[in-house]
């Protein structure tokens, strides 16, 4: 029985040290220790029992991760071996925290897990004659928490080293004395849980909160993106004090890769190093206060790092500092930061550097197969390979985020057009809510936040951002960190309600550029730090803006006149406005041009201008009477996809253009469709 101690105490203590990464759903893991245990116990590990655990457990494993009964079908391997691949790639890039752990990452612990200890109960159930055998098996055992302990790099290593102590005597004790060997080893293991606790770790030693899930305070902040509701407490509690020369987003570290849930590390897939010209030293100055966590914060590319400590470069563009910094430890940083103006970014070149294709792709998955957005093809349809086809077929929302990415690309001249563009269709118009509180998903958050939910919080936006930007050919990345914060004579107190994601985007001849493409929220971002954020008013405030708001309504003033005028001369051409519309955006229409044609033509100026010409052909052919006319649609959708400035200049050009024919069904002399417009 002293096997099976020891084979508990190694179960324990990985359960124990997996819960804060990956969440309650380890305990899944339990059945199959159980077998191994009873194996162990009785001596024997009869070959049929040991098949059958065999064959029954990776199906059972992808179920307790959270895997639909659907991807078990061979017609779903592929999204199935994804998910895995997606799931093995981030366990080594896991942090200490609170986090629910997402489908990929548990299944695939949970798979690994229970195999490694069916083949250690199958090596050492038939006896203790194989000592070599018997090694083997411990050596199994101990992996999963072995690679527990290389992820989390905390100070709680004192208790699990001396229980694994205990266990390894418990585990080659012989059964006669099974009786001093406990004791003597309870007693090692105590005075070793003293001697390291004394000496070596600086923080609590057994975290209760972790292991039974209470929602614990905001202290870490883990820079893997769940999407999922937010599981800690947030008081406004300060978290850092930061002495810089300038305002900032403090990154933390850097997603490149999107993979299978959502945005993750890309640890050394991504490379090399893209230039930042326009990048400026900056030196800053650290003070941690309530944080606690290893990594640092910087306002850009770190150069070098300056701490009581070591300190390891990680994926991501991050570092950390081992032993983690106590309260009211001391750091500082010099990093490389990026100011440009917008100016300087509208007038920016399209992007040419080769290395910039992989920061349009997605997809990252065993056997190269990927789908990739056209760099400076703004609107293209994205490169796709034959397998990430029949999976966009399969998945209806991601054919839809194509086509929105597509949309709202099309017609753009330049890349800074492209992501003011996305950074509007995300933050006006009341299209999207932002709420943190929302459902765990289990599929495709960010693909369901865009296409089905449309609520979520910094994540979800920054990660829909960068998504629908890579699909339109513009490179981007997503940044996790803390936002400015509120300053105070040069220091800025940077809270817990601060933690942020956001995404940079990369300029040729400048570098990597932050936009925060998150609504208002609780996180304190300066203005200054974001190209599309708007000026602060000058002096006078309403005063200094009353003439471009006198601009303004004498300029919907004499449009509404205009359109009224042909309205009253011509009713019957209710599309017309349509057709001017496309002509303004460079379109090309004809007697021969059909209602879809002109669709196509007017996505060049967004999504919903399409979507207007798209209902008129819909109810060109539709039975019954036509819809009543609505030109205000058609302000409205110009005002959702191109701006109040822009839509005013638009309207203006149609109004005073020459009319064009009307599109038809495709042959010449066909009468204007009803209910356009």
């Amino acid at each position: 029985m002293t096997r099976v101690a020891g084979m508990l105490l190694v179960a324990a203590m990985t359960l124990a040290a997996w819960t804060p990464l990956l969440g309650r759903r380890v305990l899944w893991a339990l059945p199959v220790i159980a077998l191994v245990a009873g194996a162990l116990a009785v001596r024997r590990f009869p070959a049929r029992l040991a098949m059958a655990a065999t064959l029954v457990w990776p199906p059972a494993a992808l179920m307790a991760g959270g895997a639909p009964a659907g991807w078990l079908w061979p017609g779903a391997w592929d999204t199935l071996v994804l998910a895995l691949a997606d799931g093995a790639r981030e366990l080594p890039l896991l942090v200490p925290g609170e986090r629910a752990g997402d489908l990929g990452t548990r299944s695939i612990w949970l798979l690994a897990t229970g195999m490694i200890y069916l083949g250690a109960g199958a090596m050492a159930a038939p006896g203790p004659s194989a000592r070599l055998r018997s090694g083997a098996a411990f050596a199994l055992l101990t992996a999963p928490w072995a690679l527990a302990a290389a992820i989390r790099q905390t100070d709680e290593s004192a208790w699990p080293g001396a229980v694994l102590l205990l266990a390894g005597l418990l585990w080659f004790a012989p059964r006669r004395a099974a009786v001093p060997v406990l004791a003597l080893g309870t007693a090692a293991a105590v005075l070793a849980t003293a001697a390291g606790q004394a000496l070596g770790p600086r923080s609590q030693w057994l975290n209760v909160d972790d292991m039974v899930g209470r929602e614990p305070q905001f202290q870490t902040l883990n820079t893997t993106q769940s999407y999922g509701p937010i599981n800690d407490r947030r008081t406004g509690a300060t978290m850092l004090e930061i002495t810089s020369p300038r305002p900032a987003l403090w990154r933390m570290q850097v997603l490149e890769r999107y993979g299978w849930r959502g945005w993750e590390v890309g640890g050394g897939v991504l490379r090399p190093t893209l230039p930042e010209p326009a990048a400026e030293p900056v030196d800053i100055e650290v003070r941690v206060r309530n944080l606690r966590d290893s990594q640092v914060v910087s306002p850009g590319r770190i150069r070098s790092v300056e701490a009581s400590g070591r300190v390891d470069v990680m994926p991501g563009e991050a570092r950390r500092v081992i032993p983690q910094p106590r309260q009211d430890a001391l750091y500082r940083v010099k990093a490389d930061m990026v100011r440009v103006d917008p100016a300087a970014l509208r007038a920016a070149p399209p992007p040419t550097d080769p290395a910039l294709g992989a920061y349009t792709n997605l997809w990252y998955r065993w056997g190269g197969e990927r789908m990739a957005g056209r760099v400076g093809e703004y609107g293209a349809a994205p490169d796709m390979t034959p397998g990430v086809e029949r999976f966009v077929e399969r998945v209806p929302t991601m054919g839809q985020v194509i086509d929105m990415a597509r949309g709202l690309a099309a017609g753009a001249r330049t890349q800074y057009e492209v992501v003011e563009r996305v950074e509007r269709f995300l933050t006006e118009g009341g299209r999207f809510r932002y709420s943190t509180d929302v459902r765990q998903s289990i599929g495709f958050p960010i693909l369901e936040f865009l296409v089905n939910d449309r609520t979520g919080y910094c994540q979800h936006f920054a990660g829909a951002a960068a998504l629908l930007l890579r699909l339109a050919g513009v490179p981007t990345r997503v940044v996790a960190g803390f936002a400015t914060g509120k300053a105070e004579d040069g220091v800025y107190r940077v809270r817990d309600t601060d933690a942020h994601a956001w995404i940079e985007v990369y300029f040729e001849g400048h570098g990597w550029v932050p936009f925060d493409p998150t609504p208002a929220a609780d996180a304190e971002v300066a203005a200054e730090v974001d190209p599309l954020s708007p000026p602060a008013p000058a002096g006078g405030g309403a005063t200094a803006a009353a003439p471009a708001v006198a601009l303004g309504l004498a300029a919907a003033g004499v449009i509404f006149l205009a359109l009224r005028r042909r309205t009253r001369r011509d009713r019957a051409h209710d599309g017309e406005l349509l057709e001017r519309l496309a002509v303004r955006a460079g379109g090309r229409v004809t007697p021969a041009t059909t209602l879809s044609d002109l669709r196509h033509q007017l996505a060049r100026i967004g999504p919903h201008v399409a979507a207007v010409a798209a209902d008129a052909e819909r109810a060109r052919y539709a039975p019954g009477p036509a819809p009543p006319r609505s030109r205000a649609r058609v302000a409205r959708a110009l005002l959702a996809d191109v701006g109040a400035p822009r839509a005013l200049l638009l309207l203006a050009g149609a109004a005073v253009a020459r009319p064009a024919d009307a599109p038809g069904d495709g042959r010449r002399g066909q009468g204007r469709p009803e209910g356009g417009g």
